[in-house]
């Protein structure tokens, strides 16, 4: 088979998994993102990583329900969201209503957007490259709309995980490139590949009854 034939039937299961609503993302334990520990470790790390300018334009890519979109913007950045599923961005934009937190929310493809280049400060992406189709693709377009010295954050899947086949099942887990989770260098390579330079992992942790861990991987547009 093709392999973009196969990438796409691949992509077009996944979308019909996340738009059926009867998957509740925010339910799932091992998403977080009605922890308060998972807030304060991506909210402190992300501002720490960003800085406080103000009215820096950031991406938030796969935001799915809007955990990341919406806990940046209410610090004060200019966020716009974007995930493919019309299910999840319809319950994002339910939440950002609720809360009266202003962010821009469109449904795109993480692997082919339709943003200008250089049209961000910084490109964030949580729990998302485990799900791609093509990881390397999806690279290129987010170092592509970020502006020179703008940032890319990321968190990487852990090894063994097996993300892939716990939400999809084995057919489409196993052909998922970071379906079991990546080697860090594996993808320091791949956004080096992709346009970045000055890679770092930085690894957010706090011991408690929630116990969170997340390696997380940034850098610049060179």
């Amino acid at each position: 088979m093709d392999l973009n034939l196969q990438q796409s039937e691949i992509k077009n299961k996944i979308r019909e998994w996340w738009d059926d609503p009867s998957q509740d993302y925010d339910g799932f334990a091992g998403h977080g993102v009605n922890s308060e520990i998972e807030k304060e470790l991506w909210g402190n790390e992300i501002a720490k990583l960003l800085g406080r300018k103000q009215n820096q334009k950031i991406l938030d890519i796969g935001t799915g329900t809007g955990f990341l979109a919406l806990l940046l913007a209410g610090m004060g950045y200019n966020v716009t969201a974007v995930d493919w599923s019309t299910t999840m961005m319809q319950k994002a934009r339910e939440k950002a209503k609720g809360s009266q937190i202003p962010v821009v929310f469109e449904v795109q493809d993480a692997e082919n957007l339709t943003f200008s280049d250089d049209s961000f400060d910084a490109v964030v992406s949580r729990h998302v490259l485990w799900t791609l189709a093509d990881p390397f693709r999806a690279s290129k377009e987010w170092v592509r709309v970020i502006k020179p010295g703008g940032k890319v954050i990321a968190d990487i899947p852990r090894q063994g995980h097996n993300s892939g086949k716990h939400h999809y099942g084995d057919e489409i887990g196993k052909k998922l490139p970071l379906g079991n989770g990546a080697d860090p260098q594996e993808i320091i390579a791949m956004f080096e590949q992709a346009g970045l330079t000055n890679l770092n992992l930085s690894l957010m942790e706090k011991q408690d009854e929630q116990h969170r861990k997340t390696l997380i991987i940034y850098g610049e547009k060179k």
